[in-house]
């Protein structure tokens, strides 16, 4: 939209940009200064639901509206400086990535095309892990969940505009559906769809939708300046403030209101608010925000990954004034052109045709050749392999139960009722699942995974009184299936941070704490046989990644591949001696295939251990197989145990 055009520009809303775009790129760049910054998105997303719902509306009212011409305005406003981008991070990325981080990347052009970038990362990387920050296109879901938008919104607004009593009503029930359903997810362990899919953040949207619909606020002065204030107050407050949050609500609830209220209650030139968004270096930087928004973070990305450590200050501030310069460029050479007029639609079809097809031959080269390799050492290339690969358990395969899903290892469709086998615990027995799934079906028995992501499976002790609860449910799911006969409980073994039932902090300077809760564990869980996975030692730092690139970059000191076998045996001490002593319950050693007499690696054969800082890459899973072979096909081959024990060990 054209600033000489008073009538209809909107320098608050560029003001909003402004504030969203720098909150992500300060959250990006100093994660310490801003550590909520991430919710900028959802600035965007009550924007988005704003302009879009009054440009629709407008166009309707003059008869003049057409889905065709409505996403001619869509590809003009977003496909040009979206390849201009790719372009640059594609050519950039060749050269830098090392291969499994260059196929994820091109699995994520082929989603970022079709605009479903946000479902690919949903079941890829959690946007709050240290994986992620290792991805140059994951920004990209945000524009998934817009253009996914994009394509039911109109069909909502043109069916449903001749009937206002329906169409007001229907728009606040979705987006009071959407903001529940969000709600619903994070109350069963759901963050990751909750964050990443259209269907829970079209609430944020809709937000936007309503204000269109019941049109701007007409306030006294005083009325006025009391809303901006307040709106401003939970803008900003949301913005920075990271004390205790009720856990099942959405983090951006104040900052989707306070946008909101801010939008509706408008700020007129005359007011403090709107003299500061009005500011011409804050209309600027709102202006250039689609731009700077796309190229910071491939940029920031591929400083990091090369560099392999995190920048310093000065670093990210040079990185950052290189986002800006090249935002600027973009918006001026690329994003304006191709949105006038005077550039006929047929000429951007035709170059945002070519330039996605480009960019997907150059994906489907890199996934066909496995991410090129050979560009690499042998050393580096086959470390890295390990990279983000412990398994998750597939979408199709998950289904609700307990305090939130569990995933079918081997029942093959049946109900869970019929499952005998169980693994229960966290992200360190999802890890495991792909030995035990193989375990199970040589001996024909159906089994399930119960997981309980972010939280222990003990009910005595854990991270906090939440999850103590959802371990408490979930104990209970298990202990009413009437066909189980062997529970397989794996955990990491935390030692800091755990609580009591009453809420008050463990002391777990000794292990003996989380032995007993383990124990306890155990002892409610009937007379079925109980198998306990034990630690192992674990690198503290993504050894896959950071190893292999320093490899490849030529970066000294390298970080360690092994550690000390004795401070782990001495730390760990009490869990072997006393889970597998304790009758009833087996012990699986997988640290006896990790360990020698005197070190504990974390690559072995040339190949990494860990896919991140604690979890077992999937082409690791062959060395530790053996520590559960023995014992599984004893425990569950042989008959179930009489009711009236736990069975003999």
């Amino acid at each position: 939209m054209n600033r000489n055009n008073s009538s209809e520009y909107r320098y608050d809303i560029d003001g909003l940009r402004a504030i969203a775009v720098t909150s992500v790129v300060i959250f990006h760049l100093f994660h310490n200064a801003l550590s909520r910054g991430f919710l900028g998105v959802d600035i965007f997303f009550v924007i988005s639901g704003f302009l879009i719902s009054g440009i629709i509306l407008k166009d309707i009212q003059k008869g003049r509206f057409t889905l065709l011409n409505f996403y001619e305005r869509r590809i003009r406003r977003l496909m040009p400086a979206l390849l201009f981008v790719l372009a640059f991070t594609i050519i950039a990325s060749g050269f830098i990535l090392l291969p499994a981080d260059l196929e994820g990347f091109g699995k994520s052009i082929i989603a970022s095309i079709f605009f479903v970038a946000n479902i690919y990362f949903w079941r890829d990387t959690d946007y709050f892990s240290r994986a992620a920050e290792f991805k140059p296109l994951l920004h990209l879901w945000s524009l998934g969940v817009e253009e996914q938008f994009y394509i039911f919104f109109p069909i909502i607004l043109v069916l449903l505009y001749r009937r206002r009593t329906v169409l007001v009503p229907t728009i606040w029930f979705l987006t009071i559906g959407s903001l529940s359903a969000n709600i619903w997810l994070l109350t069963i362990g759901g963050a990751a769809p909750a964050f990443y899919l259209l269907p829970t953040r079209a609430w944020e949207l809709g937000a936007g939708v309503l204000i269109t619909l019941h049109g701007q606020a007409t306030l006294s002065p005083r009325a006025g300046m009391l809303a901006r204030g307040g709106a401003l107050l939970l803008l900003v407050g949301g913005l920075f403030y990271h004390g205790p949050w009720p856990w099942w609500l959405p983090v951006a609830l104040p900052v989707v209101a306070g946008t909101a209220v801010l939008i509706w209650a408008s700020a007129p030139i005359a007011t403090a608010t709107g003299q500061l968004l009005a500011l011409r270096p804050i209309n600027l930087v709102g202006q250039i925000s689609y731009s700077l928004y796309l190229w910071h973070w491939p940029l920031i990305v591929l400083a990091k990954y090369y560099l392999v450590r995190d920048l310093t200050f000065s670093e990210a501030a040079l990185v950052g004034l290189a986002a800006v310069a090249a935002a600027f460029f973009s918006w001026k050479y690329v994003e304006q052109p191709f949105r006038t007029r005077a550039l006929s639609f047929r000429k951007v079809a035709k170059f945002s045709a070519s330039g996605a097809a480009i960019a997907l031959v150059a994906a489907f080269v890199v996934l066909i050749t496995n991410g090129l390799p050979s560009r690499l050492s042998a050393e580096a290339a086959s470390i890295n392999r390990s990279v983000d690969t412990h398994y998750r358990c597939p979408v199709s395969q998950l289904f609700r139960f307990g305090a939130s899903r569990a995933c079918d290892l081997t029942l093959d469709g049946q109900d869970i009722n019929a499952a005998e086998v169980v693994l229960l615990g966290n992200s360190h027995a999802q890890m495991y699942a792909p030995i035990i799934e193989k375990l199970l079906r040589k001996h024909k028995v159906a089994g399930a995974l119960v997981p309980i992501n972010g939280c222990l499976p003990t009910v005595s002790i854990n991270i906090s009184t939440e999850c103590i609860d959802a371990a408490r449910a979930n104990l209970d799911a298990v202990n009413q299936l009437p066909e189980l006969r062997t529970v397989i409980v794996a955990l990491n073994w935390p030692l800091e941070g755990l609580v009591g039932s009453n809420g008050r902090p463990v002391d777990t300077s000794r292990v003996e704490a989380l032995t007993d809760a383990v124990h306890d564990l155990a002892s409610q869980l009937g007379h079925r046989r109980v198998i306990v996975v034990g630690p192992i030692a674990e690198p503290d730092l993504d050894i896959a990644s950071v190893l292999s690139r320093q490899i490849a970059f030529g970066v000294e000191p390298r970080a360690a591949t092994s550690v000390a076998a004795e401070p782990f045996r001495a730390k760990f001490a009490t869990v072997f001696e006393r889970i597998g002593n304790r009758d009833g319950i087996r012990l699986v050693r997988p640290d006896l295939y990790q360990c020698t007499r005197t070190r504990c690696y974390f690559v072995k054969d040339g190949v990494g251990l860990f896919s991140d800082s604690n979890h077992l890459a999937q082409p690791a899973l062959k060395f530790f197989a053996p520590a559960f072979e023995g014992i599984l096909d004893h425990e569950v081959a042989a008959p179930a145990p009489p009711p009236d024990g736990h069975g003999g060990t």
